[in-house]
């Protein structure tokens, strides 16, 4: 991974840090609950469809497979867990990508290529969480 790739990423997580935080307060003004990513939530949403915004492949249909969980966590303040989509064939390079969700609306998430199941391409997002 190129230097550049590193900062770009890190730009990226700091702009969905800034996103994520101005949403609290438009989602609190409409009275709307935001969303909170947890290992709980995660599972909530196996199964359901998801669209990938690729900026040459355009949108590629993504489904949460299952939310994969180490065998143990080594630090008791974190809560660490992995989202795991299925590609609808689409191939892509690891990044930051814009994901729609028709409930969770628009957010950023970093996946990366993590093998084929039944054929089909999969990616891997992790988390770790303060607990």
């Amino acid at each position: 991974m190129k230097r550049r790739d590193i900062l770009r990423a890190g730009a990226s997580s700091l702009a969905l840090a800034g996103m994520m935080g101005a949403a609290a307060p438009q989602a609190a003004a409409s009275g709307a609950t935001p969303f909170a990513w947890s290992h709980a939530a995660a599972l909530a949403l196996v199964g359901q469809q998801f669209w990938l915004n690729h900026p040459e492949l355009r949108a590629i249909g993504i489904t949460l497979a299952e939310v994969q969980t180490p065998a143990t966590q080594d630090d008791p303040r974190l809560r660490q867990f992995s989202l795991v989509f299925a590609s609808d064939g689409a191939r892509f390079a690891a990044g930051t990508y814009e994901i729609d969700h028709a409930t969770l609306g628009r957010f950023l998430l970093f996946v990366a290529p993590a093998g084929n199941a039944a054929g089909a391409p999969r990616y891997r997002a992790d988390f770790s969480l303060m607990a």
